[in-house]
């Protein structure tokens, strides 16, 4: 799942950085639905995924005891949900809380914020990085985002506001890059299923 999440926040980043704001494209648009469609793909894998699951335990003579006629059906959907669906059903929830979070701020506040296609950046960089992982995306953007504001206040002396604009979908790069090494922490485990 993570090499999925990487290639499509790869291909996003791809698509964005080449439509741009100069092309006819409408990148709000294109954000928009490329959201949607990535929705629908991850959970078109992780029903395939758990469809892999089933006929795996269903192959094996000790496993197959936990799905029916042997036990009822709630159980591998249990199963399912909190292996497979729950990190994602998390993101999703808080991706999408993000995403309509900035939609009314920057409407309320005459666009000051985001420029229109941001929110979906940033909707779909929370989402892909799943669960701990957008705690640990959420963590790195901040710190990334003082970091360049300090840098760019005092060695610098530039006071204009900065946009996270190029940040969103790296740094959500980053995070599922560096997920092997983020695994290994105590939090991780903690937070994990």
């Amino acid at each position: 799942m993570i090499c999925f999440s990487l290639g499509i926040l790869i291909i996003f980043l791809g698509a964005s950085r080449l439509t741009g704001r100069s092309f006819a494209i409408n990148l709000p648009r294109l954000s928009k639905y490329f959201f949607a469609a990535t929705i629908i793909l991850i959970f078109i894998f992780l029903f395939f995924q758990s469809y892999q699951q089933y006929q795996l335990w269903l192959k094996n003579d000790i496993s197959k005891h936990l799905l029916p006629p042997y036990q009822d059906i709630n159980y591998f959907i249990f199963y399912s949900l909190t292996r497979f669906f729950g990190p994602y059903l998390i993101s999703l929830a808080t991706g999408i809380l993000f995403l309509f979070s900035a939609k009314i701020l920057n409407k309320k506040y005459q666009k000051r914020f985001f420029y229109p296609e941001e929110p979906y950046f940033g909707a779909l960089a929370v989402f892909l990085a799943g669960w701990p992982g957008l705690l640990f995306y959420i963590i790195f953007l901040t710190l990334i985002y003082l970091f360049i504001h300090l840098y760019s206040l005092f060695i610098i002396h530039n006071s204009q506001r900065i946009s996270l604009y190029y940040l969103w979908l790296p740094v959500a790069i980053f995070v599922i890059l560096i997920q092997k090494w983020l695994e290994l922490l105590p939090l991780w485990k903690l937070l994990k299923f």
